[in-house]
């Protein structure tokens, strides 16, 4: 990675979910233990995963995608991290594009192209893999009296991945849990609500990310380090 400002670290605990049923029964909670849960918007997202012929960015560890939330686009650079058990730690940085993107797509003057013109060195970067994830959330805060602020959010995610383009069938869905840390002072609580969480419901921890999962089922597993 260059030398640049900080990047945020994303923290989040990602658990494989078994059935849509689970999904589902996991979408009923209110409480956990001494934790509750509060509705947040539910999100239809469609992403694009962007690389280079030869798989430039993925065989260095790195992601590239947009995303799309109703009318609004954004890209994000994920880097690799650190694993331990569900346990996911890695850099992550995020921008919003004015306008929907266009492919092969460019890097604009600006963070992305800081951190990622030196490795492209002018290839195109067209689309390798989309997901579309109908993804429902919660805010997950401590059982105070009042309303205490949100520690974290948990999303739940029902997943079909896809290559570009009509010559492939998508794969077959899967479900997944993934728990973001949003106030660094109540970490701990991250760790305790997922072990309470995976332990009710039976859950096993994910191994990689959604985009290394893809790559494995789409390309094959020997470009899987992102």
């Amino acid at each position: 990675m260059s030398a640049h400002a900080p990047i945020p670290q994303e923290i989040e605990a990602k658990l494989l979910v078994p059935s849509v049923a689970t999904l589902n029964d996991i979408a009923k909670l209110k409480e956990l233990g001494p934790y509750r849960l509060w509705l947040r918007r539910t999100l239809e997202l469609h992403t694009i995963y962007l690389d280079t012929a030869q798989f430039t960015l993925a065989r260095e560890g790195i992601a590239l995608r947009v995303r799309r939330d109703r009318a609004q686009w954004e890209a994000t650079i994920k880097w690799s991290g650190r694993e331990d058990g569900m346990m996911h730690t890695r850099p992550e940085l995020t921008v919003r594009l004015a306008s929907a993107p266009a492919f092969p797509f460019a890097l604009r003057p600006g963070p992305l192209a800081d951190h990622l013109s030196e490795l492209v060195a002018g290839q195109r970067l067209t689309p390798i893999l989309i997901s579309d994830t109908r993804r429902q959330r919660r805010s997950v805060r401590l059982a105070t009296p009042g309303r205490s602020p949100a520690f974290a959010e948990m999303a739940l995610d029902h997943v079909r991945l896809r290559a570009p383009g009509r010559s492939r069938s998508p794969t077959t869905p899967y479900g997944e849990v993934e728990i973001e840390l949003e106030s660094p002072a109540l970490a701990q609580h991250l760790l305790a609500f997922a072990t309470l969480l995976r332990k009710r419901f039976a859950l096993t921890p994910t191994k990689g990310s959604k985009f290394s999962r893809g790559l494995s089922l789409l390309y094959g597993p020997e470009l899987v380090s992102a």
